[in-house]
């Protein structure tokens, strides 16, 4: 009588040998390989230069002062173009506004033609933050650009 594991590896071993053995029919022969389709090198491909795929964005046109919306307007209409003045100050006939840039300070200065009229913008001055005299139009630019 034969041991049970005896019949077991007999017959793994079977299996072993078989699997090893040549086949019966003939492999058929394996097709050449394509060769891969030719790529262009970098000295013919033309590359895009770096502004050409991410342009510098252009620089915003300057703010354009219209100072016919100041002179001779009445305190709301230079409310209206210039926005909330930073300081308020009335003298009998007189009215100041104030309206401050990052760097100058925007001065309009109101008189009541008559008394009981209203008033009007007579005077627009510009100083810089230290009390010199700057350029008007450059900082009422200044100061509309800090309102957007």
């Amino acid at each position: 009588m034969t041991h049970p594991v005896a019949k077991y590896l007999s017959v793994t071993l079977g299996l072993l040998l078989a699997a090893c053995a040549a086949p019966t029919e003939p492999v058929p022969p394996v097709a050449e390989a394509t060769p891969p389709p030719e790529v262009e090198t970098t000295q013919s491909a033309q590359i895009p230069e770096p502004d050409a795929l991410f342009p510098t964005p252009a620089e915003p046109e300057p703010i354009a002062v219209d100072m016919a919306r100041l002179d001779g307007q009445a305190p709301t209409g230079v409310v209206a173009y210039l926005g909330t003045p930073s300081l308020v100050r009335r003298d009998d006939s007189v009215q100041v506004m104030i309206f401050e840039a990052s760097s100058c300070v925007v001065e309009v200065i109101f008189y009541e033609p008559a008394n009981g009229d209203h008033f009007r913008a007579h005077r627009v001055n510009a100083r810089s933050r230290t009390g010199q005299d700057v350029d008007t139009e450059n900082c009422i630019r200044q100061h509309l650009e800090s309102q957007q």
